[in-house]
């Protein structure tokens, strides 16, 4: 399965266009996603990640079961691949706006990071939002469009000739030769792992 349109608004939210935690619960009529890049750190007192999203506003990612402890910096994200310059894929979250309380908006996933995939469907994909973005809207083009292509060449062939990438098995080559030029010349190396987690979330 494909990964839903990237260009779509209504499907890849920014955080001011996600519902907020004040307004009126209603269940979303489809799955809508926060996508934004982890830009830092901020575990002090508690478990905080700063992200960007599409339209380049911050937000905070907390986690409701991480309470403030002055061990709050030893949680391990970078073991989780929440670690800067990666991006979060967050699906129908919502936000906590800034008040005198709260100094940045935020969103906050529910429990601990035990168990932080499961009850928010929170994924992280390895890559920067830039990158992230590219490889979601030339899906069709590069994966779809491309079987039976080399993806270096573009040399046509049966699929079964063609040796799949053994990282995202989503790209053939029909040389040695080729797979090396693709992976240096042809950006797969930065394409690679984002394409592998995408056929992991949307298979």
């Amino acid at each position: 399965m494909p990964p839903p349109d990237f260009t779509s608004p209504l499907t890849f939210k920014t955080f001011n266009t996600i519902p907020s935690t004040a307004a009126s619960p209603s269940p979303p009529s489809e799955t809508y996603y926060l996508l934004a890049e982890i830009k830092e750190n901020l575990s002090l007192t508690r478990p905080t990640l700063i992200c960007s999203d599409l339209s380049s506003t911050s937000f905070a990612l907390t986690w409701s079961d991480l309470h403030a402890s002055p061990h709050a910096s030893d949680v391990d994200f970078k073991a989780l691949g929440l670690k800067k310059g990666n991006c979060v894929l967050l699906p129908n979250a919502k936000r906590t706006d800034s008040s005198d309380e709260v100094k940045q908006g935020k969103v906050v996933i529910p429990g601990g990071k035990d168990e932080w995939q499961g009850k928010s469907g929170l994924r992280v994909i390895p890559g920067k939002l830039e990158k992230v973005v590219e490889v979601g809207q030339d899906w069709e083009f590069v994966i779809e469009e491309g079987e039976g292509k080399c993806g270096s060449c573009g040399k046509e062939g049966r699929e079964e000739e063609l040796a799949k990438c053994t990282g995202c098995r989503g790209v053939g080559y029909c040389s040695k030769e080729c797979q090396v030029k693709g992976w240096t010349e042809g950006g797969h190396k930065s394409t690679c792992k984002i394409i592998k987690t995408f056929k992991e979330i949307w298979p």
